[in-house]
């Protein structure tokens, strides 16, 4: 039985019924839904950062043909809220015509009991527009906050140590610029909670105290708000490791009656003394050191190399940590344990606790020249041995920066050992088979670079930055603290090297067990501490999955997100139709 059919009252075209009497093409003709929207938008971009603007004048990082961008794109046409959209999808367009297009479906209720569906193209004009942030960028009025951070010390192995724990906990990553100064670093913000992040971060790591300052740039005179520019100061304390100090007497009375002369043996938010003749140790906090501040009585650059020729190692008295507050702990010789977490708390590599020994030592300058020899006693008993090198301050011969009374001058030792010396060990050339990052800084040229119309000469930072790292190789703590890489062209060369010793030891067998004898305590970083150093952006044909495959997981998962048309289009999976109930959109 044929179907009850009448004719369209326009065109009279046979159709079925329905509650207008009319076929499709006369309804589109006579409602077009579509007029209403907007065909042609105007969409601006930062050329600088590659942002999207907003329909409310703000930006948005998205990558091209993503779901954020169509997203984005689709709050932009003017009478599209009028229908209701069904489907939107992107269409192919030359990568340097500066168009998007958008194809989109939607639905209107024309009559009641009609729906009309329509799709059109809606094409975008990509044009050029800065933000707010390149703006500023190119006005050099970048930064909101600044961290000015400072240690009024003649080296800048401080900075080279905090550097390494900025890397490793990512401390770093929303600072805008960095820029090196001559005595610090400055790390600048686009806010002050991150400038106040570093700050507090920077108190973790090292003894610190800051001060905190606000410029006004603008104000509204309608509203009274007003923009300002924040600096945070923030001063380290000038003591750093392996520093010889003369304490202030108050200063030795608050951390626990403690010897005026203390030896600095690590600094960490807290500096960390220890008395080289009696092992008692100490904790001086910022605070107490602030209230009355002090420079340390032989710094590192005063050093000089002496040689072990008689040792004794005394038996172990009992050592006593006492903070600066006045709180104490205490643990002898017969709590191995507990001593053996001081010692690693101190910064030690020492497998062994501190232990107390009586040496007899020669400045290696003079050594065969004189006899004068000097006997003092040291912590480093668990370390030394007869015949080694041993770096240590000559205390009778150097001036101390206050004065001194008799009766403290005679308990003063001759000499003060710091540690060990690999020197002789080092004059032979070895390239590390590991290397450590940077962060991404700018030199001020200013004060850096340029002093009185001269260069200034680097390689006094170079020989800093060797010395520490000489100090990373014989301090296993320092390396548990901060991340190693591997040296790939390094590691290459030493097997080469390996391999030619290996084809030269039938020539002089003996000369190669001698070499090796001489590097036996020598110190090495082992394999195991090194990472693999992250490249970005290496290209690997094998990593990268076909076009069809990429394709079907698309689809799989973005269902509504397709390139319709284009060289590379492949089968179109539309959206559902919103009669479904399950189905909801969200754009």
């Amino acid at each position: 039985m044929d179907e009850h059919r009448i004719l369209c009252c326009e065109c009279a075209v046979t159709i079925e019924p329905n509650a207008v009497n009319m076929c499709v093409n006369c309804l589109q003709e006579r409602y077009d839904i579509g007029a209403g929207v907007s065909k042609q938008v105007q969409q601006n971009t930062c050329r600088g950062c590659n942002r999207f603007e907003r329909r409310d004048g703000s930006w948005a990082d998205v990558e091209m043909e993503s779901k954020e961008l169509l997203a984005l794109l689709l709050k932009k046409p003017r009478g599209l809220t009028q229908v209701r959209l069904v489907d939107a999808s992107y269409v192919w367009t030359e990568p340097h015509s500066k168009r998007i297009k958008l194809k989109l479906v939607v639905q209107k209720e024309v009559v009641v009991g009609a729906v009309l569906q329509q799709s059109f193209i809606v094409e975008y004009v990509i044009g050029n527009k800065q933000c707010g942030i390149c703006q500023r960028r190119e006005a050099k009025d970048t930064w909101v906050s600044v961290c000015q951070v400072r240690q009024k010390v003649e080296h800048k192995r401080t900075f080279f140590w905090i550097e390494q724990l900025i890397l490793k906990h990512r401390a770093h990553v929303d600072a805008i610029n960095i820029v090196e100064r001559r005595d610090g670093l400055d790390f600048f913000y686009g806010a002050r909670s991150h400038a106040e992040k570093m700050c507090s971060f920077l108190q973790g790591v090292a003894p610190t105290r800051y001060k905190a300052s606000k410029q006004l740039i603008s104000t509204d005179t309608h509203t009274g708000m007003g923009r300002y520019k924040f600096t945070f100061s923030v001063e380290i304390l000038p003591i750093c490791r392996g520093d010889a100090l003369w304490l202030p007497a108050g200063t030795a009375q608050i951390i626990g009656q403690m010897p005026r002369f203390m030896l600095c043996n690590k600094v960490s938010n807290l500096v960390h003394l220890i008395d080289p003749r009696t092992l008692k140790r100490a904790e001086l906090l910022p605070l107490t050191f602030w209230k009355k501040p002090f420079t340390p009585a032989l710094t590192r650059a005063m050093l000089i190399e002496y040689i072990i020729l008689d040792i004794e190692v005394e038996s172990r008295p009992s050592c006593t940590i006492v903070r600066g507050g006045g709180a104490s702990s205490e643990g002898g010789g017969r709590k191995k344990r507990s001593m053996h977490n001081d010692a690693l708390a101190d910064g030690g590599g020492d497998k062994a606790p501190l232990s107390l020994a009586e040496v007899t030592v020669a400045r290696r300058d003079e050594f065969g020249v004189n006899d004068r020899t000097f006997r003092s006693l040291t912590h480093l008993g668990n370390v030394l041995r007869v015949g080694d090198f041993v770096w240590g301050y000559a205390v009778d011969a150097s001036p101390l920066p206050t004065e001194v009374s008799q009766h403290d001058a005679e308990q003063l030792p001759e000499v003060v050992l710091v540690k060990k010396s690999y020197s002789e060990r080092r004059r032979k050339p070895r390239r590390r088979a590991w290397k450590l990052q940077s962060l991404q800084k700018e030199e001020d040229e200013s004060e850096w670079t340029v002093q009185r119309g001269r260069k200034i000469d680097s390689s006094k930072q170079e020989q800093e930055y060797e010395e520490f790292m000489q100090d990373l190789e014989e301090d296993p703590g320092m390396r548990a603290q901060i991340n190693l890489y591997k040296d790939s062209a390094a590691m290459e060369a030493q097997a080469r090297a390996a391999k030619k010793r290996v084809q030269q030891s039938s020539a002089g067998p003996e000369s190669e067990s001698e070499g090796d004898a001489d590097d036996e305590d020598f110190p090495e970083v082992g394999l195991e501490e090194l990472l693999d150093e992250l490249t970005l952006g290496a290209d690997d044909d094998d990593d990268v999955l076909p076009d069809d495959q990429v394709q079907a997981i698309a689809a799989a998962f973005e269902p509504g997100l397709r390139i319709a048309g284009g060289p590379s289009d492949g089968a179109q999976r539309p959206l559902p139709l919103p009669h479904d109930p399950n189905v909801k959109f969200y754009f």
